[in-house]
């Protein structure tokens, strides 16, 4: 079975979890790593917290360092979490 992210070229590695924070895929970098499946799951839940309307939710988050980040998008009662490169770009000066 293909995943969405491996069709990612700077896919490092990824996790799915279902409502109740279980693991039901993971490859790359992440794969088997259900510590820091308990850790985006907390920060998805934190995220949800804050008040906001309803339309306002989040749709993506996204964890920058300094070479890779972590964008984490809630869809269809699944949590999506994929580990990128992270290559910043220069800042335009006019």
């Amino acid at each position: 079975m293909t995943t969405p992210f491996e069709r990612l070229n700077d896919a490092l590695g990824h996790l799915v979890l279902n409502e109740e924070g279980a693991v039901t895929s993971s490859g790359g970098d992440l794969e088997n790593k259900e510590d820091m499946a308990q850790k985006f799951l907390h920060l998805v839940r934190t995220a949800l917290r804050i008040p906001t309307s309803h339309k306002d939710k989040f749709k993506r988050l996204s964890v920058v360092w300094d070479s890779f980040m972590y964008v984490i998008t809630v869809s269809n009662h699944k949590i999506y979490i994929c580990k990128k490169q992270f290559v910043p770009t220069e800042p335009v000066t006019a």
